[in-house]
């Protein structure tokens, strides 16, 4: 880390968001250290303009001669065919010079790794790390940088920094996911939109209603609101203090989508605060970071409301935005008399002509621009809080007391565009100018640039001055007309012998050249990589990837089919075979049962702890080993998806605790962390990976097998023809039935709307009965909460691949996992059964006939009644 430590880093950094290029130019202007953008190609912002390779080449010169450091976003999950078109923009993004990449994908990272290592990495938020294990293993993955899960509270973030010379980055400003980045399938499965892609819909914007096991709306009487996933905006302006204290070093604000009026405003105010912040001039003043002013037009450009998330505890309701999801802006005042067509209100803030208000009528919202402002009979050009104003209103009648808040405020919108317009551009570094020579001879103009200089000649030998010689108020006039430059010109030492006179022309051509050659100078010192270099190390890495492919001896399974025995034999085996090849996932130890009474030869248990059942215990999991080890099956123990710091730890004592059993567990884990705990506790202990560590490539896939996974669940995002390629490799496994788990969220909206008041201890809602939310469409979504008090939602259909058994055996698929976390014992029996029976036809190359699969549907619906759905198979989200 130190040889990228420099007298140009900032103490700590101000990173702004852009999606196109007057947002970026507004971040600069207004003071951020560095700026994150995506190009046309893998970013997580589809939606946005983004930048083509002209517009970014053009953007980091900008940014590179203000001191401003450039990010490029490759932050989504990429599928093999799209890696050609990879190895091409990584390599652009190279040479043009941006300053790091911005990765979810592991494999892509590892990739870099090996094609790449010049440039430097920064772990998205997307990889959903939240503990200093999940940054250890990205620092051995060499990631110069990580973006914490924004759940993550500053005394974890304490915790994280201490263990690792990695920056630690955090978001400060701007939308909130209720999820965890880089675990939510919710937009995937239902509008076919993904997130790891780039191309979220926003499912947590839509309404939504709590209903019981019964569908009543158990909301309807308290009413809090229908957007029940709604988060309000993150606003650590106030903290960066803490942050600092907590070994945060990048502070990001979030808002690619958003227009350049408010990159600038929220920049601005940023800036304002990280720099008192540092200062201890500033810090011994007594005075606060931001006035009244600065916070009020933090409100005013965008807010669904504020939150500090989970920086210092859990917030439950407060953190959520239940009446709206979008911009409530800032409020104005009540309405408190009617006219025909005029509404007085008593004024917040300041309204002015050309502001947009929305007022809250019982019929809705209605949002107007503000016109003509009256007090009493004259007109006034502004209304300041506290003053009784008329504006004009002809919408639907508006009440007594009805609220109206300010959504666009003209001047402060006007003050954002002028801090980045054209020819106006403030972010500019002195120059100190020496101007010297003598009459007869040619002149010589230096420049300095702190430790840059630069010195050029004038094309002539200078004149004797027959009436106006060149005096210093008129060098330093022409030679401070730097325009866009990033320079003004702070000195100017004249130092000419005689009555000089230089054509103005000569003069600015001096100025020029001696300006061009100082930011030829500035150039970023970057290794060059000559193009043969790069492809030789692209065909190095495609052929270590076939190669490891090819090393691997998966089992042949198609040779039980064609083996001389009898044919009762041969039923026996492919039988025996597919029993150990399917995956049944349960939650409970009585589940354990069922699915080996069933034939199941593989069990992967745990998991979540359910609330709403009694889950496992450490000292169950072991006895569920000893139970599959019985039945000789092999027994998985499946980790949580989410832990947080402390919760790392328990688990390592766990683990601590289970590693001298005789029943030892194969470990299924399911983020980056466990497996440096893994590792912690024994080297040598097998483990698996699960589908949340979104492997959606050969790269990936190989990754974890070379990390020595003895098996890898691939993503189940993936659709058929991905599988092809994927097949080809050992170890696999794809959820083939079962319950899809769509968001896993530190929210709860059961214990958040029915828990009770704030600060007093939950009263557990979600014991006494099941819970669902219910989209517009009435579909009804599954709530459970785990024993952390973590949501997790999952969809309203279970996945059912049943059909398809046969095309997943021929793509070379080593296993299918039934996920039946959530179900009962009798109903994980019977699908056990009814997939074995099909896994066994699949294997042994008999066709699952229209009538075989309609029998197994109509079987499996009569237990699951709430429907089936084929998930990505055929749909894919590419």
């Amino acid at each position: 880390m130190a040889d990228r430590i420099n007298s140009n880093r900032p103490a700590m950094e101000l990173l702004a968001p852009a999606g196109t290029f007057e947002a970026f130019k507004a971040a600069v202007e207004n003071g951020a250290d560095a700026i994150y953008l995506g190009g046309k190609s893998f970013s997580a912002r589809a939606s946005a303009a983004n930048f083509d390779t002209e517009e970014l080449r053009h953007a980091v010169q900008y940014a590179h001669e203000r001191n401003v450091k450039v990010y490029t976003t490759v932050n989504i999950l990429i599928a093999d065919q799209e890696f050609p078109e990879l190895f091409e923009y990584l390599f652009s993004l190279y040479e043009i010079g941006v300053d790091a990449l911005i990765l979810q994908d592991v494999g892509v990272a590892e990739l870099i790794q090996s094609i790449l290592p010049e440039i430097e990495r920064h772990a998205s938020t997307q990889m959903t790390v939240n503990t200093s294990w999940g940054a250890q293993h990205l620092e051995g993955l060499g990631f110069q940088r990580v973006v914490l899960a924004r759940e993550t509270s500053a005394e974890e973030m304490t915790s994280i920094a201490q263990s690792t010379p990695m920056d630690i980055e955090v978001f400060v400003h701007g939308a909130l996911c209720v999820c965890y980045s880089g675990q939510c399938l919710m937009s995937s499965f239902i509008g076919g939109r993904s997130g790891n892609r780039g191309r979220c819909a926003q499912p947590c914007r839509m309404t939504y209603q709590l209903v019981n096991e019964e569908r009543t709306d158990v909301l309807k009487e308290s009413n809090p609101g229908e957007h029940l996933l709604s988060p309000r905006d993150m606003n650590l302006v106030e903290e960066i203090n803490l942050l600092k204290e907590s070994g945060v070093y990048s502070l990001k604000v979030e808002g690619r989508m958003k227009r350049p009026e408010y990159v600038a405003t929220v920049i601005r105010v940023y800036r304002q605060a990280l720099d008192y912040t540092l200062s201890e001039e500033a810090q011994q003043s007594g005075l606060e970071p931001i006035g009244e002013e600065e916070k009020q037009e933090l409100l005013q450009i965008f807010n669904r409301d504020f939150t500090q998330a989970y920086l210092k505890e859990h917030p439950g309701a407060e953190l959520m935005s239940y009446m709206r999801p979008n911009n409530r802006g800032a409020r104005l005042g009540r309405v408190i008399k009617t006219y025909d067509n005029r509404v007085e209100l008593k004024l917040e803030t300041v309204l002015r002509p050309g502001d947009g208000i929305e007022i809250w009528t019982n019929r809705g919202r209605e949002g107007i621009s503000v016109g003509t402002i009256w007090q009493g009979k004259k007109e006034i050009s502004e209304g300041k809080p506290g003053e009784h104003v008329q504006i004009a209103f002809t919408g639907s009648k508006a009440r007594l007391g009805d609220r109206i808040f300010k959504t666009f405020d003209e001047q402060l919108m006007e003050k954002a565009r002028l801090s980045f317009q054209e020819g106006k551009e403030q972010r500019k570094r002195p120059l100190k100018a020496r101007l010297s020579g003598a009459v007869g001879e040619n002149l010589t103009l230096g420049m300095r640039d702190g430790e840059r200089q630069s010195k050029v000649q004038s094309a002539n030998p200078a004149q004797q001055a027959l009436k106006r010689p060149l005096t210093h108020d008129y060098a330093f006039q022409q030679l401070n007309r730097l325009g866009t430059t990033p320079f003004y010109l702070e000195e100017l030492v004249l130092d000419l012998q005689g009555e000089v006179m230089l054509p103005v022309s000569e003069l600015n051509e001096m100025r020029r050249a001696a300006v061009e050659e100082l930011l030829k100078d500035e150039a970023p010192v970057r290794q060059p990589i000559l193009s043969d270099v790069y492809h030789q190390r692209v065909r190095d890495w495609k052929r270590k990837l076939i190669e490891e492919c090819e090393d691997y001896k998966p089992m042949n399974f198609s040779k039980v089919k064609g083996q001389k025995v009898s044919h009762h034999r041969q039923k026996r085996e492919i039988q025996s075979l597919a029993a150990y090849r399917l995956t049944a996932a349960v939650s409970d130890l009585e589940s354990v049962r069922a699915a080996l009474q069933a034939g199941a030869k593989r069990v992967a248990m745990g998991g979540e702890r359910w609330r709403s059942r009694r889950g496992m215990t450490i000292e169950e999991i072991e006895s569920g080993a000893e139970l599959c080890q019985k039945y000789e099956a092999q027994a998985l123990w499946r980790l949580p998806r989410i832990l947080n710091e402390e919760q790392s730890v328990k688990l390592q004592k766990a683990l601590l605790k289970l590693r001298e059993s005789k029943h030892r567990p194969r470990i299924l884990l399911s983020n980056f962390g466990e497996l440096e705990l893994l590792k912690e506790v024994d080297p040598e202990w097998e483990f698996e990976t699960d589908f949340s560590l979104n492997v959606f490539n050969q790269a990936s896939l190989a990754y974890w097998l070379r990390q020595g996974a003895k098996g890898v669940t691939l993503s189940p995002e993936l659709e058929h023809q991905q599988l092809d390629l994927l097949g080809q490799w050992p170890g696999t496994e794809i959820l083939a039935f079962g319950d899809l788990e769509m968001m896993v969220s530190e929210y709860c909206p059961v214990g958040a709307t029915l828990g009770g008041k704030k600060g007093k201890q939950c009263g557990a809602p979600c014991v006494r009965e099941p819970h669902y939310l219910r989209d517009r469409l009435k579909y009804d979504f599954p709530i459970e909460t785990d024993l952390d008090c973590r949501m997790h939602l999952f969809n309203a259909k279970r996945l059912n691949l049943y059909k398809e058994l046969g095309d997943i055996a021929q793509k070379g698929i080593e296993n299918i996992r039934l996920q039946l976390n959530r179900a009962t014992p009798e109903q994980i029996r019977d699908t056990v059964r009814v997939f074995l029976e099909g896994w066994d036809k699949a294997l042994s190359g008999t066709k699952i006939t229209e009538q075989d699969a309609e029998e197994a549907s109509s079987y499996l619906e009569a237990r699951f009644p709430e429907g089936f759905t084929k998930g990505h198979y055929f749909r894919g989200i590419l």
